[in-house]
C-alpha cells in the first residue's frame, strides 16, 4: 500500500469573468495500490517521449470523489487522471472502491 495524493484547482474567474480551474492544491490523500500500466507506444520522429502510467487502486465503502480533471500524485510523478474513474464493486453490487487510471508522456 501506498500513498495517493489527489491534487485539484478550485474555481475562479479569470479577468474575463469566466470560471477556470485554479492552481493545484492537495485536496485529499488515501492509500491504495498502483500498478503500472503496460504501455506498446515507443517514441517516434512527430512523438518523442515515453508514456508512464499507473491503474491506481483505492479501497473505500463510498465512492472517493476523484474527478477526471485531478492530478494524482504518486512516487514523486504528478500524473493526470486519464478518463473517469471506474466504480469498484463486488459480485453482490457492493461498493469496494474506486479505479483510477492516470498517464503522462516523459521526455
Amino acid at each position: 500500500m501506498e500513498r495517493i495524493d489527489v491534487y485539484r484547482g478550485r474555481p475562479v474567474e479569470d479577468e474575463d469573468g469566466n470560471t477556470v480551474q485554479g492552481p493545484l492544491e492537495l485536496w485529499r490523500s488515501f492509500t491504495g495500490l498502483a500498478a503500472p500500466v503496460t504501455v506498446s507506444e515507443s517514441p517516434t520522429e512527430s512523438s518523442h517521449g515515453v508514456p508512464v502510467g499507473y491503474t491506481v487502486y483505492i479501497r473505500s465503502e463510498e465512492p472517493t470523489g476523484v474527478l477526471d480533471t485531478d492530478v494524482i500524485g504518486l512516487r514523486g510523478l504528478m500524473l493526470p487522471v486519464d478518463g473517469l474513474p471506474a466504480v469498484w464493486e463486488n459480485p453482490r453490487g457492493k461498493h469496494i472502491g474506486d479505479v483510477i487510471t492516470v498517464r503522462i508522456r516523459e521526455g
